[in-house]
């Protein structure tokens, strides 16, 4: 990589000089240890005296920018995901879903760029009829997944660079080989006012006017792997507010504080166990119960009891590459003793 270097001038720091090319401390720290000499790294939040310059990133002038080379990674990394997921009545499985998937993934950190690509699917259903849905879902999912993410400060989703060729290839499918798929030739004869809303979604979901980063910081595969761990140090996980969308009550939206434990370190690896915990007020109670009572309680007829939600996630990572190695999430959600939503996502590098 190109890179270029800042003399310290009087009254200069670390953190006056990264705002100054547009990164944050942390960021401008890593860079320039990448491509320094050892007697000329530095760590802490402070210039040493005997640093004179700092190693940036090369500037590029206004032209340039228009041509950046977005296909530089310093870093490839395969990982397989297994999602299982599984609804409860009075403790009977009422449905049973098992995803696969195969990921290729590129990171270029120091521009805050992730290029993702899905590249194996596998998935089953009970009852089987669901199947022949996720036939369409998962082709969306092959061009949903194909993109390149601009992450920010806390290696969050922030937006995809490359919305228009994601776009592009929706069209492609859509005209090409959207209605050999089964489930949609059904459809489009016997619920062309389906069919009509069907192409519509796509094209809402692939256009500007769609909120992407909602979408992709609620998917578990961007929710694992891009998180505080890229940018922050261990000691540096604050606690955090964060907000859960239901999976038993679709217009309900549960507040939840986030804190970051240390679990183990083990020569380059660590790993931290996420843990989610509800912000418990009347006003959620009263939305639950309400929810229950709509959605649920005309097939299972008990009543309300008590509401219980349950995140937590289990990483290991690597503390110099920054590489996620593995991580187990899990998410339960459940109304005591009449339903519950449970939901096991494994990640692993291979």
């Amino acid at each position: 990589m190109e890179y270029s270097t800042h003399q310290i001038k009087k009254g200069d720091t670390l953190e006056s000089i990264a705002e100054k090319y547009q990164m944050t401390g942390k960021e401008l720290l890593a860079f320039h240890n990448l491509y320094s000499p050892l007697t000329q790294q530095f760590f802490g939040d402070y210039l040493p005296i005997h640093i004179k310059t700092v190693i940036i990133p090369y500037q590029k002038n206004k032209e340039e920018k228009k041509n950046i080379d977005y296909t530089v990674f310093e870093q490839e990394s395969r990982y397989r995901t297994e999602q299982l997921n599984i609804t409860r009545i009075e403790d009977e499985v009422k449905s049973y879903s098992q995803l696969k998937k195969e990921y290729d993934v590129k990171f270029n950190l120091p521009h805050h760029l992730v290029q993702v690509k899905l590249c194996d699917f596998f998935y089953e259903f009970n009852p089987p009829a669901l199947s022949r849905v996720f036939d369409f879902v998962s082709e969306v999912d092959y061009i949903r997944n194909n993109c390149l993410v601009e992450i920010d400060k806390l290696g969050r989703f922030s937006r995809l660079v490359d919305k228009d060729k994601l776009k592009v290839n929706w069209d492609k499918f859509k005209n090409e080989r959207l209605n050999e798929i089964e489930f949609v030739k059904v459809i489009k004869q016997t619920k062309p006012q389906e069919y009509a809303k069907l192409l519509q979604e796509g094209d809402f979901q692939f256009s500007d006017k769609y909120n992407d980063e909602k979408d992709y910081n609620r998917d578990l595969f961007y929710l694992t792997l891009l998180d505080k761990y890229l940018y922050c140090s261990e000691e540096n996980m604050e606690r955090e507010e964060y907000t859960y969308q239901s999976q038993l009550f679709p217009d309900v939206l549960v507040p939840m504080t986030v804190r970051y434990d240390i679990i183990k370190k083990e020569e380059d690896l660590i790993t931290i166990r996420k843990v989610w915990e509800t912000v418990e007020s009347e006003e959620l109670l009263e939305k639950v119960t309400k929810g229950y009572e709509k959605y649920h309680q005309p097939l299972i007829k008990y009543k309300f009891s008590e509401y219980k939600l349950d995140l937590r996630n289990l990483f290991t990572y690597n503390l110099k590459t920054k590489t996620l190695e593995k991580a187990e999430l899990s998410i339960i959600e459940n109304i005591e003793n009449n339903i519950k939503s449970e939901c096991i996502f494994n990640l692993r590098k291979i």
